[in-house]
């Protein structure tokens, strides 16, 4: 039980709690290429390293297949169109896709696959799409798993661990695969800098420690640094509560750690942001989570819209998007955060 809600809350992580199981497509594959402005022959051959070994991609890549969380969204903001990829069964449109989506998928080259948060890796579906490139930068494939795409086609996996690849990492680890580095470089730094324009614009935020979890009525699951929730949040210039860096320091493999009820204090901050199981008038009813200083003074994001939570699983695509409706709340927190 540890690995699947590990694997489902690391990606969107709600759809672990609501054990949403995505049904995927069973659609051909398309016979047109994936690719449209596809990297010159002479950025090739490329080779990435990554946490399960080397790929080489020998050719502009025609075919790719994304698995896990957020590799479509670097390719069409690239130029490039995908065969196959991940339905989103929680937190999106009814449709299976998401709002900044709109303009890139298209469903008639587009199949379907399994939701990030699924256990089972489809292979054969993913052989019957013919790819010849396999992203899985940010996903929760094993070693044996590995061994078995590659067997399909060159897979790119994770730099670090199962789910702790960050959007900067993501966006230059698929660009180096699809010959495209140098676009994807300057995708990385213009994401940057709106994420600082952002933090320049609202000074509120400088300096204000915040806690980012997930709430039930029995405890919470607090994300540590190296989630993309967290680095986001440190993005626009709020730190670590200091419950939060001590158990960073005990856990260096984890991106969150479960926190009993009666020690929700260990994890204070001025800004609590989130979402949950429960509401946020649940929240601040509740006589326990109501002792801590950000519910009390209610300096809290609470995130009640389920895109929002997807969106802050963060990509080069969805932050834009995200942060003109995250912004102004976390600013709303943070003006009425106490003093610790």
């Amino acid at each position: 039980m540890r690995t699947s809600r590990r694997a489902l809350l690391a990606t969107v992580p709600v759809v672990a709690i609501a054990s949403a199981c995505g049904s995927s497509s069973t659609q051909e594959p398309a016979a047109a290429p994936s690719s449209s402005g596809s990297a010159g022959a002479s950025a090739f051959p490329v080779t990435v390293e990554h946490a399960l070994g080397k790929t080489t991609v020998e050719a502009a890549p025609q075919r790719i297949v994304c698995l896990g969380w957020g590799s479509q969204d670097v390719l069409w903001a690239l130029g490039l169109q995908p065969v196959g990829i991940p339905e989103v069964t929680w937190g999106g449109l009814e449709d299976g896709t998401l709002p900044w989506w709109a303009g890139h998928f298209d469903k008639a080259t587009t199949t379907f696959l399994p939701a990030p948060s699924s256990q089972e890796i489809p292979f054969e579906q993913i052989a019957a799409l013919a790819p010849d490139l396999v992203l899985a930068v940010n996903s929760g494939i094993t070693a044996q798993d590995y061994s078995k795409l590659e067997a399909i086609a060159p897979t790119v996996g994770y730099p670090k661990g199962p789910w702790l690849t960050t959007w900067q990492e993501s966006a230059t680890m698929i660009g180096q695969a699809v010959g495209k580095s140098a676009e994807a470089e300057e995708l990385v730094a213009d994401t940057e800098d709106d994420l600082a324009n952002r933090a320049a614009a609202t000074p509120s935020l400088e300096g204000k420690t915040f806690t980012y979890v997930y709430a039930t009525s029995t405890g919470m699951s607090a994300y540590l640094p190296g989630d993309a929730r967290v680095d986001l949040m440190r993005s626009l210039g709020m730190v670590d509560a200091p419950g939060i860096e001590s158990l960073a320091k005990a856990n260096p493999e984890e991106f969150y750690v479960e926190i009993a009820k009666e020690r929700v204090r260990d994890i204070d901050s001025q800004v609590l942001v989130g979402y949950g199981e429960i509401t946020r008038d649940q929240l601040r009813a509740d006589p326990v989570y109501a002792t801590m200083p950000a519910v009390a003074a209610d300096a809290v994001a609470y995130l009640d819209d389920k895109l929002l939570v997807t969106a802050t699983s963060a990509t080069v695509l969805s932050v834009p998007w995200l942060l003109d409706r995250l912004v102004p709340m976390l600013d709303a927190a943070a003006q009425k955060a106490p003093t610790l």
